[in-house]
């Protein structure tokens, strides 16, 4: 992962999409991360890793015994 400080990253903004496009790019403010520019592409793929990663966890839980979605729904249109 490239590392570049904001003011250089709004100085060289065009350079630093194109970048992202083939790796994360962490921009820094006074030394410390502060956000990471990542393609589209990479995101959507971070998206759909998070949606598998939570889907597991929901079955895994219903399957142990938690409350499944239509008691959680129930209990949260009850709050």
């Amino acid at each position: 992962m490239k590392i570049i400080n904001a003011t250089l990253a709004k100085q060289t903004f065009g350079e630093l999409l194109n970048n992202a496009q083939q790796e994360p790019v962490a921009i820094q403010k006074h030394q410390k991360d502060f956000a990471v520019l990542l393609s589209s592409a990479r995101y959507q793929e971070l998206l759909a890793f998070e949606d598998q990663c939570l889907h597991g966890l929901a079955v895994l839980a219903e399957q142990e015994g938690f409350i499944g979605i239509e008691a959680s729904k129930n209990l949260l249109d009850s709050i």
